[in-house]
């Protein structure tokens, strides 16, 4: 019988003879044990276990092996573990259902946490389980989970070297001196053999292959009727002749031997193997060993473009890069660090930073790297300067870290080089027009003030101090608004409103020193903005225009008193419809009031007490007087009739009452919207968006007839919205008004105010566009500033508030216009829900 019978019968004896749950321990391998220690520790695990087929498991803690009474009777997890591919993971067992009622107890504590992977060679079977476990719910950390799979991993190579070892003990002749192995021995040989994730083959003494296990003959594709020496159809083409002659030449002279090929793509795949001949010990002939490294060759691939990525960005980087060790000796530089300072290769191997820094600032360096070295930074960022081969200097913006080995120690120092020569030259050059611009701007006529960014003054000039725009230390000029009585606060100033970013243009202002007459000033000021777009601080000239002020202020008057009489006639103008209105509405109350004051005088409601007194007379005789007298009997129909004529005029006065109170609540009504300019009632209410939108007209309707202006209404399909109307026909009055003023001033004849309403994304746009003045593109970004306006007639307020009251509502206000001339459209966009309900 051959070596490969005398196992699978041996086998089929002690498979019936011992089950694999009764296997002496003494079988384990404690270096199995130490594994499962080694994953309790890793994992910081309580417990941990590893069975294999065939044996009992090993149970321990992170530091001893448990007795065989601490041990479960049974793991519960292990049927779901030898049934995944990936590792399970258990973050609380008394939440999984798989644990069922059962409490799950490793020595005397029960267990809450459990993490396990099954132990699969390739052809996906397994040859046991691999698990730790936990007394309280947790997760494993990635760097565990990766630790614990290592430990898989070892576990696996432990198992193929076990059968190897088995395979030749079966192989091993000694069974004719009468050293036989136990009946549990082939057991677990056969096993391993059997179930090895790795080809495991025997030759004799004269190279004839005497035993190739499953894997082998998997691995080569060999089918039980085809003999081993069928090997060489699996290999790759390429190396099959190499492959051949190779064994060829072993067969001539058997030798240790190892070398690699490739076998035949399977599924498109190439797979790369090493094979490896090594005399059996005790036992004629040699024991080879197929193992698969294509996994090798991708991470040496993988591996090898890292390295080349890594070093192509190291000779190739742009700035310099150098390592260098404790004492500052250059280890490596790349080519642009040579090029900077214009050294080869070999002459910074022989020289340190400290060498190549320039005398004055060697300390500072040294310094620097000393804190970098002691951990007291992360890294150093200094700009200094490098000696160059030819003695020049340059300077440099030098970024310095720490290169760490593997336990985390500091290993060397890298260094990346920048060029900043270029730079340090603008600076100097900029420093020379700044000296020449202060030169300049001192004899400017004009005064010059400038700040840095905390608001302090770093700059004047003299025109400055002579018109007192900077405060003198004896006493401090008062500035007012351009009315001379309104003072101006500090943080009102055009310099200090220009380091918050705005912009002013000819802002008038009173400058009134203490014991001089005012001066009055037009004042400009704007932020400044460095080349990189950080702020620098403001800057603001003032010049005098006392003398040219004065000769303005009598035209100024009469402006304003034209500006009034034009107020007070359009507030007359509004007062006129307001009126017009009412007066139609008070007609028609007149005509309801006459019309019921005309039906009660018609009223038979006198006959009904003429009926009334004729029944009292009658007295005890009333039932005779209703049954036989003429009278009587005509009483019935009569009050019949009476009836349907009471009724008549009763529904006719309801209504004209009726009538009379809807004319009445239209008076209402239109006073009220008069009023709604200064009303902010704060309560919302769901109204139709057209609504809104021709209370805005009527209030503007008088104007529109009286300029001649056409509205045009572009109504579409929107839903109702949810808003205080108050707010929302402040900010309509006033946008329909301005576009009513656009189209005036334009001098067009076909002057044009279109009312559109459109639907939005969750809001509706109501826009009001004109074909009027149209808008300059430098005033689009201040339309909505206080007190701005292009009107000569306007305050600056309307379009401020309008966007204070849209920003109230949760709405959004803009304004569009392709320039001057071509007219302007402002767009209200209304959120269909109010925002605090949105919120809700």
């Amino acid at each position: 019988m051959s070596a490969e019978n005398s196992i699978k019968a041996s086998a089929t004896i002690s498979r019936t003879n011992i089950p694999p749950a009764a296997a002496p321990a003494e079988i384990f391998d404690p270096i199995y044990a130490d594994l499962a220690r080694l994953a309790a520790h890793v994992c910081q695990a309580d417990f941990a276990s590893i069975a294999l087929n065939g044996t009992t498991a090993a149970w321990c803690s992170s530091t001893v092996r448990l007795a065989a009474a601490a041990a479960p009777q049974r793991d519960p997890f292990l049927e779901y573990a030898l049934q995944s591919r990936e590792l399970i993971e258990v973050a609380d067992a008394a939440q999984d259902e798989r644990l069922g009622a059962d409490a799950f107890v490793i020595d005397g504590v029960g267990i809450r946490f459990y993490a396990g992977c099954a132990l699969r060679i390739k052809d996906g079977s397994t040859v046991g389980v691999l698990a730790v476990y936990g007394t309280g719910p947790r997760q494993l950390t990635p760097a565990q989970r990766d630790a614990l799979m290592l430990v898989v991993r070892q576990a696996l190579v432990q198992a193929e070297l076990r059968t190897r070892l088995l395979e030749l003990a079966l192989l091993s002749p000694s069974r004719s001196t009468g050293t036989f192995l136990g009946a549990a021995d082939a057991i677990m040989a056969h096993a391993l053999l059997e179930s090895a994730p790795v080809a495991i083959y025997h030759t004799d003494a004269t190279s004839k292959i005497t035993y190739v296990n499953p894997e082998y003959r998997r691995l080569f594709g060999l089918t039980l009727e085809q003999s081993a020496n069928d090997w060489a159809q699996a290999i790759h083409a390429t190396d099959r002749l190499r492959i051949e002659e190779t064994w060829s030449d072993f067969c001539r002279q058997p030798r240790p031997l190892k070398f690699e090929y490739r076998m035949e793509p399977v599924g498109g795949v190439v797979r790369y193997f090493c094979e490896q001949l090594v005399p059996a010990t005790g036992v004629a002939g040699y024991v080879g060993t197929i193992s698969d490294f294509t996994d090798l060759i991708a991470a040496r691939g993988n591996l090898r473009r890292a390295e080349t990525l890594l070093l192509n960005t190291f000779d190739q980087a742009p700035i310099g890069i150098a390592y260098a060790d404790r004492d500052g000796r250059f280890l490596r530089c790349n080519p642009a660090f040579g090029a900077l300072l214009n050294f080869g290769t070999e002459e910074l191997a022989a020289r340190s930073g400290s060498d190549l820094t320039h005398p004055d600032d060697v300390a500072c360096s040294a310094a620097e790297l000393e804190k970098l070295w002691n951990g007291e930074v992360d890294f150093v960022d200094v700009e200094k300067r490098y000696v160059r081969k030819d003695g020049s200097f340059i300077w440099v913006r030098a970024t310095t870290a720490l290169g760490r080995d593997a336990s985390g120690n500091p290993d060397c120092s890298v260094e990346f080089l920048r060029d900043i020569s270029h730079r340090k030259e603008l600076a100097a050059a900029l420093l020379q027009q700044q000296t020449l611009l202060e030169a300049v701007i001192t004899d400017l006529p004009v005064a010059l003030v400038a700040c840095n960014t905390s608001g302090r003054i770093t700059h004047h000039n003299r025109a400055a101090v002579e018109l007192h725009c900077v405060d003198a230390p004896h006493a401090r000029a008062q500035t007012y608004l351009a009315d001379g009585l309104t003072p101006v606060s500090d943080q009102e100033r055009p310099l200090a409103r220009a380091l918050q970013g705005e912009t002013i243009s000819n802002l008038e202002l009173v400058i009134a020193p203490h014991g001089v007459d005012p001066r009055i000033t037009l004042s400009s000021a704007r932020r400044l903005i460095g080349p990189s777009g950080q702020i620098l601080g403001a800057v603001a000239v003032v010049q005098d225009i006392t003398e040219r002020k004065q000769s303005e202020l009598n035209l100024e008057r009469v402006h304003k008193e034209l500006m009034a009489a034009s107020r007070q006639a359009g507030m007359a103008e509004v007062a006129t419809n307001v009126l017009h209105n009412v007066g139609n509405i008070l007609n028609s109350v007149n005509i309801s009031a006459s019309l019921v004051a005309e039906r009660v005088k018609q009223s038979k409601a006198a006959g009904l007490s003429r009926v009334a007194a004729l029944l009292r007379d009658q007295g005890a005789r009333l039932a005779e007087f209703i049954s036989n007298d003429v009278r009587g009997k005509r009483i019935p129909e009569y009050l019949a009739t009476l009836g349907e004529q009471l009724t008549h005029d009763q529904q006719m006065t309801l209504q004209e009452l009726a009538s009379l109170r809807d004319n009445l609540e239209h008076i209402k009504d239109t006073v009220a919207m008069q009023q709604s300019y200064a009303k902010l009632c704060g309560v919302t209410e769901t109204v139709e968006v057209a609504d809104l939108v021709e209370d805005s007209l009527r209030l503007n309707a008088g104007a529109f007839a009286r300029h001649g202006v056409t509205l045009q209404r572009e109504f579409g399909e929107v839903p109702p919205i949810t808003v205080d109307k108050h707010k929302v026909l402040q900010i309509l009055v006033n946008l329909v008004r301005n576009a009513k003023y656009a189209c005036d001033e334009s001098g067009r004849t076909d002057k044009l105010v279109t009312l559109r309403i459109e639907p939005a994304v969750n809001a509706v746009r109501i826009s009001v566009i004109d074909n009027g003045v149209g808008i300059a593109p430098e005033n689009m970004s201040r339309l909505f500033s206080h007190g701005f306006t292009t009107r000569k007639s306007g305050h600056g307020f309307g379009l401020h508030s309008g966007a204070l009251a849209a920003h109230d509502l949760g709405a959004t206000l803009h304004a569009e216009s392709a320039g001057p001339g071509r007219g302007a459209a402002f767009i209200l966009e209304l959120p269909c829900v109010p925002r605090d309900a949105a919120r809700a």
